[in-house]
């Protein structure tokens, strides 16, 4: 498995720690092996900016429940972005590339209930469908 891209900001200042970084972009090809690399490479980031451990959680369960969405109903490739701004943080999942054929639930009492989740734990929710896909971005609130 291997990344297609990668971004980060940050300001500007030479070799910049992941605790100065704004925003991350990575993009990897929509399968369920990218959902566990993603939110690993999160989890670094969210240790790094010194987030609660509830945060984190929280923002680990969002990045799970979007991806796994992309996964499932997507398009080939999905690009995960994370950006902090004071006490917001932002994620948002878009995928892109050739349609595929969505990944029947083999039980119905066990799928459908990921973007409830993230509404609830979240507070601001946006779907939008792009020339390309689907783009969902997750705003939460965090602690100071």
């Amino acid at each position: 498995m291997h990344l297609i891209n990668t971004s980060c900001t940050a300001p500007r200042r030479p070799l910049a720690l992941a605790s100065q970084v704004h925003s991350v972009r990575v993009t990897a090809p929509a399968q369920a092996e990218s959902v566990g690399l993603l939110r690993a490479r999160a989890s670094a980031l969210f240790a790094a900016w010194a987030m609660s451990a509830d945060a984190q959680t929280t923002a680990k369960l969002v990045i799970s429940e979007l991806l796994t969405n992309a996964v499932l109903h997507g398009h080939e490739v999905m690009t995960l972005a994370i950006a902090r701004t004071g006490p917001t943080l932002e994620i948002t999942v878009t995928d892109h590339g050739q349609p595929k054929t969505a990944i029947p639930p083999a039980d119905p009492d066990e799928h459908g209930r990921g973007l409830a989740i993230v509404a609830a734990v979240t507070h601001d929710l946006q779907i939008d469908e792009t020339p390309r896909g689907w783009r969902t971005r997750a705003r939460m609130k965090l602690d100071s």
